[in-house]
């Protein structure tokens, strides 16, 4: 850890894509634990709201691969550029929004934005040797875990304090500051890669890449149908105000962040599988018991564990995508990871909308927590190999 320091402390142009990564999560995530009771709000149905949470995945879906075969080619800054023009972009379309059709169209430009997370988590990895990429990607998704964490902070209390579309202008403000940031950003070099369909068709299929990706699946599915979707509709029936919505959604980055902070140590200590266990055990546990909660400070508590168990799956499979890829196929490789698991961020909210239509709000938890299950079962069903401190 002492040496990635020395790195960054040396390199400016780590500090500027630091910096960018920081402002391209705030932009994302300033608005999104208001997103379903302000879609409520405007006339939206159960159903309705799912689809829009949902809308958010359809570019990441569509885009993340060709990205990724994109960064491959010619490089990671223009796109990384692009990303942040997107994201405020769709930010001033939930501004104007005036209705769920409105919000749902927006929500989907703020997906395509949200698919240059492939550029820009390759633009932040470029920066820095192979032997540090254990540890630059464990930092890196700190920065994720603390810029949603002051986002979701700030977005109940934007919202309660000045009105349900600040946090849409405030995001909006941090999408341009992101936008110019990145230009003072080192330009990675293009790669030369030849296009060759069989060898792109292999990295699709690739044993680790599947396995990982249905893991990332699972802990996407709970967070968009769940703590994006319609946990701030169950604070809400239970008495709670944006502002709690928003400072539970925090605790819960807060978790995520102490769990991506001990990830590597777990990884070293307990294994690949293992720490696969941890993550999600955390997680079903979590689901389990805030199906039966009525008391905010006893789900507040319980969306932490959460979070803590996503923070380690999250850097746990983003760290396997680093290390199990050569430097001309690990574009390809992120795209297809995050299109991958951008199917649980459709799949989550917009069955989630379905089953509280059918079900109750209630049935989405005990749906998630099964979810889970299964996609942790694909993830340990046999060790993996690569050089991560050689555990497997």
């Amino acid at each position: 850890m002492k040496e990635l320091i020395k790195e960054i402390l040396k390199n400016p142009s780590i500090i500027v894509v630091i910096i960018g990564t920081f402002f391209f999560w705030c932009s994302l995530y300033l608005y999104v634990p208001i997103l379903p009771n302000h879609s409520k709000d405007l006339g939206a149905s159960a159903t309705m709201i799912g689809y829009i949470v949902a809308s958010y995945a359809i570019g990441q879906v569509v885009l993340r691969i060709p990205l990724g075969l994109a960064v491959d080619i010619w490089g990671t800054k223009t796109f990384a550029i692009l990303t942040m023009l997107c994201s405020g972009l769709g930010s001033f379309g939930l501004y104007i929004s005036n209705g769920p059709i409105d919000i749902f169209f927006a929500r989907l430009v703020t997906g395509v934005a949200g698919a240059g997370w492939v550029a820009i988590s390759l633009l932040f990895a470029s920066q820095f040797k192979k032997q540090l990429l254990h540890y630059a990607s464990s930092f890196m998704m700190g920065i994720n875990g603390i810029a949603i964490t002051l986002s979701t902070l700030l977005s109940g209390r934007l919202s309660d304090s000045y009105g349900d579309k600040t946090p849409f202008l405030a995001s909006l403000i941090v999408s341009i500051l992101g936008m110019v940031i990145l230009f003072w950003a080192k330009n990675e070099k293009p790669k030369k890669v030849t296009i060759d369909k069989k060898r792109i068709i292999r990295i699709l299929k690739n044993n680790v890449l599947l396995r990982i990706s249905v893991v990332a699946i699972g802990f996407h599915f709970v967070t968009f149908g769940v703590n994006f979707g319609f946990l701030p509709i169950l604070i809400e029936n239970i008495g709670g105000s944006k502002t709690n919505i928003g400072d539970i959604a925090t605790l819960s980055q807060l978790g995520g962040i102490l769990g991506m902070a001990f990830s590597a140590w777990f990884i070293s200590k307990m294994g690949i599988r293992r720490s696969m266990i941890l993550g999600s055990s955390c997680m079903i546990f979590s689901l389990v018991f805030i199906s039966y909660m009525e008391n905010l400070s006893i789900i507040a508590g319980l969306q932490f564990v959460s979070g803590f168990g996503r923070g380690i799956l999250y850097t746990l499979t983003i760290t396997l995508i680093l290390f199990s890829f050569e430097d001309n196929s690990r574009g390809l490789a992120m795209g297809a990871y995050q299109a991958y698991y951008a199917i649980g961020m459709f799949l989550g909210p917009a069955i989630s909308g379905i089953v509280v239509n059918s079900f109750g709000i209630n049935a989405i938890f005990w749906l998630s927590s099964l979810i889970t299950l299964i996609a942790l079962l694909i993830g340990v069903y046999k060790p993996y190999k690569t050089d991560l401190k050689g555990v497997n």
